[in-house]
């Protein structure tokens, strides 16, 4: 039986339940585009060909497991429903993305697991499969070997470092899902190379498929997987090349701010309002007076939970946005609810005031 090799520090060989036994793994290692320890992936056995890459077509079949009360539980088998293997083409598909990450670099042959403690790269819409929440008895494990973890240990030698550690280990809380996805790799066709692209319209073109690859995995209700495609899509069109006419560095630029713009949506559709104020502000570098970067920042500021300023920032950009494009009903629908939300603060604030000063006159 394989277990979990993977938990709280995703890189512990015990498992998460009793019942499942350990084997000796090679030593785990990211494959999430965020480098967050959501997706760690373990080659058990290598295999021989083509690497799998971003445009590859791959065919393999897998498994999902997830820990249960008693013991690991099988949710998924791809041989039951699909016998002849799952086929999509890389960084193109409505598969998991803990498959679409999971493949990358894998040649025909290769076994692997991937541990996937984030239920959302873990929904397939193709196979309409979901990934389980956590039993108790599980979470209550990964809070004990966390606790572990943190009793031993050592102090940095910097007392800032040792404040940061704290206050990053305050901040943790348990996976809400774990799965393991036993991975079988069939075949794979060749892929992209990114910084092998030597002609700019061939760049510009493949970052353009990627940004209209992200547009569509919002429309499905994929924002933060939207967002990690977007940034592929920058990540490659930043890779240093040979422009050549005025012509093309503009397009160029032009796609970099859409980029920029679809990662600000995206972040406030997936309520990652740094996300999304750091995109849109990069935005307004480039177009100072853009009306879609101040109504996206603005919103990010207004909706940001315990934002310092936030309120004031929010009537600033929405302001200015108003000023542009006095007829975009968005942005004035915005506004009046930041006007409103700064009335109640000015109430609030004056209340407590006339508290202060009835406390003080007594």
């Amino acid at each position: 039986t394989v277990c979990f090799p993977v938990h709280v520090n995703m890189g512990d060989d015990r498992p998460i339940n009793g019942s499942m036994h350990p084997v000796n793994y090679e030593k785990p290692h990211d494959v999430s585009f965020d480098k967050d320890n959501t997706l760690m992936r373990t080659r058990i056995t290598k295999g021989w060909g083509e690497e799998a890459r971003d445009g590859s077509t791959v065919t393999l079949r897998f498994t999902v497991s997830a820990p249960g009360d008693n013991g690991e539980e099988l949710v998924y088998d791809s041989d039951k429903t699909m016998p002849s293997g799952v086929k999509f083409t890389v960084g193109q598909n409505f598969h998991a993305e803990v498959l679409d990450r999971g493949v990358l670099t894998l040649t025909p042959g290769t076994v692997a697991n991937v541990i996937c403690i984030d239920a959302q790269q873990g929904y397939d819409e193709v196979l309409n499969l979901r990934m389980p929440n956590l039993p108790e008895s599980a979470t209550k494990t990964i809070k004990e070997r966390r606790h572990e973890e943190l009793m031993a240990h050592e102090p940095h030698m910097m007392q800032d470092k040792e404040v940061e550690f704290w206050q990053e280990a305050a901040k943790w809380k348990p996976p809400e899902s774990m799965t393991r996805w036993h991975l079988r790799i069939d075949s794979v066709t060749p892929g992209v190379i990114p910084v092998y692209m030597t002609w700019p319209e061939e760049r510009l073109g493949w970052s353009n498929q990627q940004k209209n690859f992200g547009n569509e995995l919002l429309k499905h209700g994929q924002p933060a997987r939207a967002a990690r495609r977007f940034k592929k899509a920058m990540l490659d069109l930043e890779i240093p090349t040979e422009w050549g006419t005025e012509e093309r560095v503009i397009k160029r630029n032009h796609l970099r701010l859409a980029l920029h713009l679809n990662i600000a949506l995206s972040g406030i559709k997936s309520d990652r309002w740094d996300d999304a104020i750091w995109h849109a502000t990069k935005a307004l570098e480039t177009d100072k007076n853009n009306v879609k970067a101040l109504f996206r920042r603005g919103m990010a500021h207004l909706r940001k939970p315990q934002h310092a300023n936030g309120l004031a920032a929010a009537l600033e950009d929405l302001r200015k946005a108003q000023q542009l494009d006095p007829s975009n009903a968005e942005v004035k629908r915005l506004l009046a609810e930041a006007k409103e939300k700064q009335k109640e603060y000015d109430r609030s604030q004056m209340n407590m005031f006339s508290k202060a000063l009835e406390a003080a006159t007594y």
